[in-house]
């Protein structure tokens, strides 16, 4: 029984999650597995063999009788400007084109330059394929992509089987020596005895073993939405037919060994071009970023401009009120002094007295006030007792009724 500590007890482990526990052991175990053998096959080429013949080479200067030219809805395939350029218009599948080949060598080298130009696809590469079946029964498939990963696939029927990575994570192993998108990749790809040597870029990645095929086609893959050139593909080999020479030499004018020296020659020069242009992309991404990293400079500059001139005209304000704060306090200082030195006592002095005559004047005010009233007040009570005896009606016999006067009613 297993425990496992929680809430400072140790408390048993139910069976359910033992057997997920167990699952995912396993596949660590797998993994680690892989990525063992893998490294210990990686670690030593099994290939010292020699390919000094050329059996083919291919420069795509022109139209060759070995790769076909495809133009429909699905596909575009042509030589343009010394490549031959791989363009898959459909995002449903992958495409292969095979060469037109005799190659019925079982030990042979070939060397391809394959650039990825773009794509729209997660799924998108650019692939050699080598030691094809006939039918599409067998044959191996290295890729590239633009996540600067390759892998290594082997055609099992209907099926792929991975030979690099996992079926997890699509046979893909993340690689230094995979260039960026639109910068060319060199495979170099050897088979001897049954053994097999990947190099990359001119680095040993990748050795394996298999029995099952003799001989084998070559051919080229493109993803699904993916567009991707061919700069070379070169075959050698170190035992090939007399029929064969006879054949190769009456397609050029140069001797054997030169063949091989100008292929070598090519095939180091383009290394160095394709490193060039690897360092030319890293400049550039380099330089796109001094470049955003200034226009952020220039921003964060205008920010800070703006944010001093709005501190300008706050301070300008701030200024003005202290101007109008500082003359305020001088006018009160005059009052401060004025009562703290030796003149405050006369000023509140004068003013007390001052206070204390107008009161006294309202006062009198108020009793004259008073002594008119009382006066205004006597004069009527005599003119009213002199009025009633001067005003009495004399008797009339006739009118005995007073007169009236009535107001008319309001509306």
């Amino acid at each position: 029984m297993l425990l496992y500590y929680s809430r400072g007890l140790f408390v048993p482990l139910r069976a359910k999650y033992m057997k997920n526990l167990i699952i995912i052991f396993s596949l660590l175990l797998l993994k680690l597995n892989v990525s063992m053998a893998q490294t210990k096959a990686i670690l030593k080429p099994l290939i010292s063999e020699k390919f000094e013949n050329v059996f083919m080479n291919e420069n795509f200067d022109s139209t060759s009788a070995a790769w076909s030219t495809l133009a429909n809805n699905d596909n575009l395939f042509l030589m343009q400007d010394g490549e031959y350029i791989l363009n898959r218009k459909s995002n449903v599948s992958p495409f292969a084109v095979m060469g037109n080949i005799n190659t019925s060598l079982s030990a042979f080298r070939i060397v391809a330059s394959l650039k990825l130009i773009k794509t729209a696809n997660p799924e998108g590469s650019i692939g050699l394929i080598f030691m094809a079946q006939q039918g599409g029964q067998g044959g191996f498939i290295f890729e590239v992509n633009a996540k600067q990963q390759y892998r290594l696939r082997q055609i099992n029927g209907t099926t792929y089987k991975y030979l690099t990575g996992s079926a997890i994570d699509g046979g893909w192993i993340k690689s230094l020596n995979v260039k960026s998108i639109t910068v060319s990749n060199l495979v170099d790809i050897r088979t001897f005895n049954k053994d097999y040597d990947i190099y990359l870029n001119g680095k040993h990645i990748f050795s394996f073993n298999e029995i099952i095929y003799k001989s084998g086609g070559i051919g080229l893959l493109i993803g699904p939405a993916c567009k991707g050139s061919v700069d070379f593909i070169y075959l050698f080999t170190n035992e090939i037919a007399k029929e064969e020479i006879q054949a190769e030499k009456s397609a050029t004018s140069y001797p054997e060994n030169d063949m091989v020296v100008l292929a070598e020659s090519i095939i180091n020069l383009k290394t160095q071009l394709n490193n060039v242009n690897a360092e030319n992309e890293d400049l550039k991404s380099i330089i796109e970023d001094y470049k955003d990293a200034n226009e952020e400079a220039k921003k964060a500059t205008n920010d800070l401009k703006q944010t001093i001139q709005s501190l300008d005209i706050q301070s300008k304000k701030l200024e003005l009120k202290l101007d109008s704060v500082n003359k305020a306090n001088a006018e009160l200082l005059k009052y401060k002094e004025m009562v703290q030195g030796n003149d405050g006592g006369d000023l509140v002095i004068s003013l007390s007295s001052s206070l204390k005559n107008e009161k006294l004047k309202i006062d009198e005010l108020v009793k004259q006030n008073k002594a008119l009233k009382d006066s205004l007040n006597a004069l009527s009570k005599n003119n009213s007792s002199s009025g009633k005896n001067n005003n009495e009606k004399p008797a009339n016999t006739n009118d005995s009724k007073s007169q009236e006067f009535v107001l008319p009613k309001e509306n």
